[in-house]
């Protein structure tokens, strides 16, 4: 028998174009989006090795989708499959349509837990994971066993919940520890199993870590973390992409926006193996006036605001702390001394936004532990003509001090609303890695932006070619 014995192969769906805006889909038939087409081909490339004797999937267009592709990109266009609603997501019910996150803060994190991922949690009109799994797995008996059982290799490509469904009666996981277990995005777990479908060996790939590395940026992209990227698919995609740090803009939100952000990039660093800065950038005396935000040039540029911030943000552990309208060297030694007084590690980035800042340029620099050229606000105090070159002096400074220097604002600010950059921002972009920047830095384009992934990747393009045509050059790693 056991010589006989086949392989179970499950694959859960990729990113359909709810999942990127982080709204319960269930049994609503969404498309993959363009992302989740092009790493279901990934996927696919997983397997391109192992025979396929047969497949099964839902009768839902996103499961079908990714089936498609990843039988396609390895030409196994002949295989039989078997489309079934047994296999369907579950039905969310009245929660159908909503988003995630915001039905979080209005539940609670325990309560959405039990709805999201308990064993019998009671849905409105919908189903809990053990409807599910009483119409799953008796279907895994009926048709997919008995192919393994026969030698035959069996593809099973599904949902999160319907394969949690299979994946707790495979390894018998208890009604309780259901809920930390999850079928994550981009995986492919094969099984061999015994004559009663439970678990003997278990092998997992995925697109992070099983495929082939295609080439890296040195340079580092730093994303904003906002309304359009704080939810965890798309944040997750921005890492695969290439975002190489977080910021979290205080200067208009509270701690109890950004804390849960600062949690997700913690869980979803550890969930990808990777690490993820995060910048915690300070308001400093920032006032609105008529035509948008200045400052207050009255006051000490660390604020008491500045201060209760970092405590906050050194008692989370986030990396750096990013002084906005620095004038001299006393702010920065100002909060060195508050990091001191809250125990805390954090490094400082000096903001370069105003002319006073140029002025004491090198003192800053020299105290400093990296320096952002933030161009949106420097451009008030500075004229428009002249930004090029103060950019390329303080970078210039900064190699040569040993600091890393991070370019920042509008760099693709047009992919706020549209999905291609200008010819111009690929321009300056390219420029800023040409003249050494060690880091760039995307604002609005992934705070509130219609496309956060698709800026970070086109970032990363761009970057990757210049750097193809700059030979060899050290960049100061912010991680």
């Amino acid at each position: 028998m056991g010589e006989k014995m086949g392989k179970l192969i499950l694959a859960r769906h990729h990113a359909s174009e709810w999942n990127e805006l982080g709204i319960w889909t269930g049994i609503r038939d969404i498309h993959l989006s363009g992302y989740g087409f092009e790493k279901s081909e990934d996927m696919g490339l997983l397997i391109k090795d192992v025979t396929i004797d047969y497949a099964f999937t839902s009768m839902q267009v996103r499961a079908i989708e990714t089936m498609s592709c990843m039988l396609d990109i390895c030409k196994r266009h002949s295989v039989p499959t078997e489309h079934s609603a047994a296999l369907n997501e579950r039905d969310y019910g009245e929660y159908t349509g909503k988003n995630k996150w915001e039905m979080e803060k209005i539940l609670g994190a325990e309560e959405f837990k039990k709805l999201r991922r308990g064993w019998d949690y009671p849905i409105p009109n919908g189903e809990s994971l053990k409807t599910v799994y009483d119409r799953t797995v008796p279907f895994f008996f009926e048709k997919i066993l008995p192919l393994v059982l026969e030698g035959k290799n069996v593809l099973v490509v599904a949902h999160g919940n319907s394969l949690r469904s299979l994946l707790k009666y495979i390894e018998n996981i208890s009604d309780q520890d259901i809920a930390d277990t999850e079928f994550p995005f981009g995986a492919v777990m094969i099984y061999t199993l015994d004559e009663n479908g439970h678990k003997l060996g278990k092998e997992v790939q995925d697109i992070i870590r099983n495929l082939p590395k295609e080439r890296t940026s040195r340079a580092q992209i730093i994303a904003t973390i906002g309304p359009a990227s704080a939810k965890k698919e798309v944040l997750k995609q921005m890492i695969e992409n290439g975002m190489s740090a977080a910021r979290l803009n205080f200067a208009w939100a509270d701690k109890e926006e950004k804390g849960p952000h600062i949690t997700l990039i913690r869980e979803l660093a550890a969930e990808l193996s990777v690490r993820i800065p995060i910048i915690e950038d300070l308001p400093g005396p920032r006032v609105s006036g008529a035509h948008g935000h200045t400052y207050d040039k009255t006051k000490f540029g660390f604020t008491e605001r500045d201060r209760e911030l970092a405590q906050f943000g050194i008692e989370r552990k986030v990396d750096y702390l990013a002084l906005s309208f620095v004038r001299s060297a006393k702010e920065i030694e100002a909060c060195r001394a508050a990091i001191q007084e809250f125990s805390g590690t954090q490094k400082i980035i000096a903001k370069i936004e105003c002319q006073d800042a140029l002025n004491s340029i090198d003192e800053i620099i020299a105290v400093a532990d990296a320096v952002m050229l933030a161009r949106g606000d420097l451009g008030n105090e500075v004229p428009l003509e002249k930004i090029p070159f103060v950019q390329d002096m303080i970078i210039k400074k900064c190699k040569a001090a040993g600091k890393p220097v991070i370019t920042a604002t509008q760099m693709l600010i047009s992919m706020t609303e549209n999905p291609v950059p200008t010819r111009a921002e690929v321009t300056d972009v390219a420029n800023a890695i040409l003249e050494k920047s060690d880091a760039v830095m995307l604002s609005e384009e992934t705070a509130i932006g219609k496309y956060p992934v698709e800026a970070v990747a086109m970032m990363k393009k761009i970057i990757i070619e210049a750097e193809e045509h700059m030979g060899r050059s050290t960049h100061i790693n912010l991680l």
